[in-house]
This record gives C-alpha cells, structure tokens and sequence, in this order.
C-alpha cells in the first residue's frame, strides 16, 4: 500500500510543469528566511524609530529649557535693574553695562518709563518706542531677524518695563549643537536658524520633534540626522542578499537544467531548419521536463504541415498567377479582334461613318494597352508603369490618326510612376478623348504630354497641353459639349478635379501613383 501511495506521489510531482516545480523548490527554501528578515526588520525599524524620535525629544526639552533659563535670568536682571534704577532715581546707563557684563556677550537692554518714554539703552541699541509687555503674560518673548536673536520684555515695579535682545550668538554658545543636529526657532510666520546639520548618512534619517519655549510662545524646532546601520541591520541586511544569493543559485540551477539547456537545443534544430526542408530533425532533449520534449514534437508536426502547406500554397499561387495571366491576355486579344473587327468593317466607309469608327478602334485601342501593360508587369506586381503606358498609346494614336493629322507631333516628359488599373484605364481614354480633340481642332499641331510629382509623395500632376486646346481653335461641329462632359465623367472616376486653362490650353489633374520601386529608370523625355 505504502509504494503504491509513493509511486502514485511520484507520478503526481513528475506529472507538475516546470514552473510549478521551480516555485515549490524556491518557496521551500526562502519562505522561512524571508518571514525571519521580514519580522526582523519590522520589529528593528520599529523600534528604532521610536528609540530615535525619544532621543531627539530629550534633547529638544533639555536645549528649551537652557534657553528658557537664560531668558528667565534675563528677565529678572532686567527687573531687578528697574527696580534700582526707580528706587534711586538716578542714570540708568551703568546699571545696564553692569548687567550686560553678566552676559559676557553684548546683550543689547533698553529701559522705558511708564508712559513708554526711553530711560536709558545700551550703546549699540536704538529702539523705537517698543510696546509694554502684555499683561498677564510676565514675559513677553518675540523671535526677530538675526543677529537680535529673542527679544523679551518684561513690566518693572513702578510701571515701567525693560526690553533685552538676547543675540543668536548667545543662543548658540548656549545649546551647542553636533555636526548631525539642526536647531530652528519658530513663532507663527518667523523663523531663526541656529544651526544646520554638517554631515550625511548615505541610508540616513531625519528625525524632527518640538519643544515649547517662553510659556509657549515660540517653538524650538530640532532636526536630527541619524545613521539607520547598525550591527543589527547590517545583519537584516546581509539576510535578503544570502536569500537572494540562494534563490538566483537555486533558480539558475533549476532553470538551466529544465529549461534552457533543452530550449536551445531546440531553437539550433528549428533554426536549422530552413525553406523548403520537410524534415524536422528534433534534437534529443536532456532533462525530465515532458513540456519541452512535447513542444519538440509539436514543432516537427508544425514543421511537417508547413512544408505541405508552403508547397500547396506555391503551386495555387503558381496556378493563379497563370490564370491571372491567361485572364489579361485573353482580355488583350478579345480587344484587338475588336479593333480587327471595327477596322475591317470602317474599310469602304467614308466621312463621319470612318470618323466614328476610327474613334471607336482607339478608345478599344487604349483599353487594350492598359490590359497589356498590366499583363507585362504582373510578375513584378509594381502596378502599371504609367510611362510605357503613355508612350504605347500614343503611338497607337498617332498610328490611327487621319490624314490630315499625321503630321502632329506628341511629346512625352513623364517622371517614372506606377499607377493601378483602375486609374489606368480613365487615364488612357482620358488621354485618347484629348489628343483626338487636337487631332479635330489642329491636325499639324503639337501635343505635350507631362506628369509631374504632386503635393504628397502619392499624387502626380498629369498635363496635356496644346495649342488646338485654346478657346476657339476648335469650330462648330467639333463636338466639344459632348468632349466636355466625357472628360468631367472621366475625372470623376479618378476622384479629381480636372482644372483646364482655355488661355494656353492645358488641361491638367492630380492622379494616385503607387509608392516608387527603390530602383527606377529615369528615362530622358522622348518624342513620338
């Protein structure tokens, strides 16, 4: 019973993918560190931001109450000076030098009567009239812009008060600061700086915490910079990477034995196999991993159908090619026993009977060099060179023109452009409606013929010019109403507008061209 539940625990883990494998073996060997560095450095963290944030007050209460004793000492100095100045009534200009030496630093003082009048002031003060103190308050404390530091006033006995500026190099010498620690002062919108940290921690924290100072009435700010690395954290810290070290080393292992050993044999044998081949030659995969020796078959099976589908899909594309071919050539030989046809039937026919039908064999004419023209460029399958295309009609043209036309000139400046078949065609009658007008208005003229590139890279300006298109040049009978309405339908199938100068007569529109093969041939303008 015992090696029937083992052998069906072994078929079950066998039967586990790659991944699911590897995430077992990894969650098996780091869950324990990690849930140890993760109550670690919680309970570390915690506890030190609170050892930190105590620390810090400690310092801040004891660095407020220096500053409140000295001002309490300032105060009653000050008290006790009017108390003797008052009682004797004499100058109160030595009591205050008097005073100023207990200091040891210039400290500046200013004594006012009751009714806000100065008494006497130290050499390098000179105040204003100061207010009184508020009532009830016993000193009234006032932060000011350095170097005057805190300013205090205090109410004397007989209703006059004092007021002393203790200097911020006072305040300085008396809560000396270390190079890690900042001291700010604060009253509403004021503030004096007494220090600034001097040094950095790469990991370090700043720790701020306030103290009252003067009953309240200001703030001392402190800010602490403190080094978070300690033996203990170096240790939390070390721990992720030893846990990091296992996983990449236990990864690495797993993922190259089982995955990318086996993957790149079978990316050599797929690279290997190349167009055209119809065997896969599958590699013999190392490592138990079923997922990748199935993929090897599937490739050789993908492989095997591909190589009977590429082979089915050449000859269809062979054979559709062919009857694509045969389809335009047949269109071309139907269109030329066409003309055969008109053209045998226009011979004993004179007049407008012969006119007629001579327009009838060029319009068939144009239509058939379109197919053939199409047919030529099939193989490449650029479109229909609009050049070749041109040149063939016109010669065409000039080939079926009356007698009294044989003699007009077509001239060709084209840039090399391929266009589709359904602009080709409106394009050759176009053409063929044109020049047989100039062949009607001015037989012995001369037709130009040009296409331009347009505004964007897929546009052309097709241009016919000739002086048989000037207003006038053409008589009663000449059918131009009906010439006027062809053209308009035949621009309406190119989806432009055909603009016509009856001045210099030029007729010209913009036409849709294919993007141009990297390699062209910029034949020189050729006449016919």
């Amino acid at each position: 019973m015992a090696s029937r539940v083992g052998g069906v625990t072994a078929r079950g883990l066998s039967g586990l993918s790659t991944g699911v494998k590897m995430l077992l073996i990894l969650t098996a060997a780091l869950l324990p560190l990690g849930l140890i560095a993760l109550f670690a450095s919680i309970q570390s963290a915690h506890v030190k931001r609170l050892q930190r944030e105590a620390d810090a007050r400690v310092i801040a209460s004891a660095e407020a109450r220096q500053i409140d004793v000295l001002l309490l000492r300032g105060a009653n100095l000050v008290r006790g000076t009017l108390a003797l100045s008052d009682s004797e009534e004499r100058d109160c200009t030595p009591l205050l030098e008097q005073d100023q030496s207990v200091f040891q630093v210039p400290v500046r003082l200013a004594l006012f009567n009751g009714r806000g009048r100065l008494r006497c002031a130290s050499p390098d003060f000179r105040p204003r009239r100061l207010p009184a103190p508020r009532a009830g308050i016993g000193i009234d404390a006032l932060l000011v812009d350095a170097p005057a530091g805190l300013r205090f006033t205090v109410q004397g006995p007989s209703g006059g008060y004092g007021v002393g500026e203790l200097p911020v190099a006072l305040l300085q010498r008396v809560i000396p600061t270390a190079g890690d620690q900042g001291i700010r002062l604060s009253q509403g919108s004021t503030h004096l700086r007494l220090s600034a940290p001097t040094v950095s921690y790469p990991f370090g924290q700043r720790v701020e915490v306030n103290a009252p100072i003067a009953g309240g009435q200001a703030s001392l700010e402190l800010l602490v910079i403190v080094n978070p690395i300690s033996a203990v954290e170096i240790v939390l810290v070390l721990l992720p990477l030893l846990m990091w070290a296992s996983a990449a080393m236990i990864g690495w292992f797993v993922i190259d034995r089982f995955l990318v050993q086996p993957l790149e044999q079978l990316q050599r044998a797929v690279t290997s196999f190349g167009p055209g081949d119809h065997d896969f030659a599958l590699p013999r995969l190392g490592g138990p991993s079923q997922e990748i020796r199935a993929l090897g078959a599937a490739f050789a099976t993908t492989a095997a159908r591909l190589a009977d589908r590429e082979a089915a899909l050449k000859e269809g594309l062979n054979h559709q090619v062919r009857l694509t071919r045969e389809v335009h050539h047949r269109v071309k030989n139907n269109l030329q026993v066409v003309a055969s046809l008109i053209n045998l039937h226009a011979r004993g026919t004179q007049g407008e009977v012969a006119d007629a039908y001579a327009s009838i064999q060029r319009r068939v004419d144009a239509l058939a060099v379109v197919h053939r023209n199409h047919y030529a460029e099939l193989e490449e399958n650029r479109g229909v060179a609009l050049r070749s295309l041109i040149a063939e009609l016109t010669a065409n043209l000039r080939a079926t023109a009356p007698a009294s036309a044989q003699h007009m000139t077509i001239t060709l400046d084209m840039i090399p452009a391929f266009i589709t078949q359904d602009v080709a065609v409106p394009v050759a009658f176009l053409v063929t409606e044109i020049v047989e007008l100039v062949m009607t208005c001015d037989p012995t003229g001369r037709v130009a013929i040009a296409l331009a590139p347009g505004a964007t890279a897929d546009r052309a300006i097709l241009t016919i010019e000739s002086n048989g298109l000037i207003a006038g040049r053409c008589g009663a009978g000449s059918g131009l109403d009906r010439f006027e309405r062809i053209v308009i339908g035949l621009a309406r199938q190119l989806r432009s507008q055909l603009d016509h100068d009856d001045t210099s007569g030029r007729y010209s529109i913009a036409i849709a061209i294919l993007p141009q093969p990297a390699e062209s041939d910029r034949a020189a303008p050729k006449a016919e």
